[in-house]
């Protein structure tokens, strides 16, 4: 079986934790519960132990990645913000996995680990300049420049998803205004939606507890031409092309990655994407510029993460 790297993805309920071969296959993988109250050493535990009985199930592990939900000092090896697990936030989670399995482990912000698995493993692997977007609950981001993952000082670069589309916007989670998290996200093409309903401008959602309408429902009926969902994902294009025209012509990139739950959505999305970016880059800078769909999708998590050992042995 050779030398197999852990990735273990952070979330907020529960956490995917796995084995990642030397070509990007996951061996195995399994989930952990997130006991958000409980001391951060016990959260950790939760991730830890799958990872120790491969260990004594004979799997040669040579080393622990792990992507965390917020911002990740690289010179500290903590996660800076984290607020949606409080107890992690500031603590040596690094250095105490480092101790239990006596492997080397590193860590990052999750859509940093999805933009070093896609550059790895998927579809950045041919590109030497891109940037990636990652469009699900929130908008994450992952910058990789001269074939190297750029993560500015102190760690925490690649925030794309708080780049300010709108000054003086919506309100974002993050307390800022305008962010591109704030229009083109999952939530707030649902919040869109959602808000058309209560004033009464939708009409088309009759008989939908409008609770349970979530992007995938928003998304077939735009493709079936309603005109409302067409509105809202259109909007989201719009404000992501803004965004991401800047970006191509700051960085005259190789490619565009999107990744996320939206991705999923396909051409559908992707295209809306690019002609409204084609609006705001330059012709010169979009000629032969690729805006694909990322590969590793459910797997993002666990193999980017994973990725970080690689990313160290490069």
């Amino acid at each position: 079986m050779g030398k197999l790297f852990a990735g273990i993805d952070i979330g907020g309920t529960t956490a995917k934790i796995g084995l990642v071969d030397e070509n990007g296959n996951i061996i195995v993988k399994t989930q952990a519960k997130t006991e958000k109250n409980s001391h951060w050493q016990a959260i950790m535990n939760a991730y830890i132990d799958p990872i120790v009985q491969w260990k004594n199930e004979g799997k040669e592990i040579v080393g622990v990645g792990v992507g965390g939900p917020g911002a990740f000092d690289k010179n500290r090896r903590v996660l800076k913000t984290c607020v949606n697990i409080p107890p992690l936030q500031n603590e040596p989670i690094i250095e105490y996995i480092e101790q239990r399995l006596n492997i080397p482990a590193f860590g990052d912000n999750d859509a940093t680990c999805a933009a070093v698995g896609e550059h790895i493993f998927g579809a950045g692997k041919d590109f030497k300049n891109f940037i990636m977007l990652t469009i699900g609950t929130g908008v994450g981001g992952g910058i990789v420049l001269n074939d190297k993952v750029y993560r500015g000082r102190d760690g925490f670069a690649g925030e794309l998803g708080h780049v300010v589309a709108v000054p003086g916007g919506h309100l974002c989670g993050c307390g800022n205004r305008g962010c591109i998290e704030a229009y083109a996200s999952a939530t707030a093409i649902i919040n869109e939606v959602r808000n058309g309903i209560t004033r009464g401008s939708i009409t088309s959602y009759e008989g939908i507890d409008p609770e349970t309408i979530n992007a995938q429902i928003i998304f077939d009926k735009a493709k079936a031409g309603d005109t409302a969902s067409i509105h809202a994902v259109d909007n989201a294009a719009s404000h992501l092309g803004t965004v991401i025209g800047s970006f191509v012509n700051m960085l005259n990139l190789d490619a565009v990655i999107i990744g996320g739950g939206v991705s999923m959505a396909g051409n559908f999305f992707l295209d809306k994407i690019a002609f409204h970016t084609r609006q705001i880059a330059w012709p010169l800078f979009m000629e032969n510029l690729p805006i694909l769909p990322a590969k590793l999708q459910n797997d993002a998590g666990i193999i980017g993460a994973a990725s970080l050992i690689l990313e160290e042995e490069k």
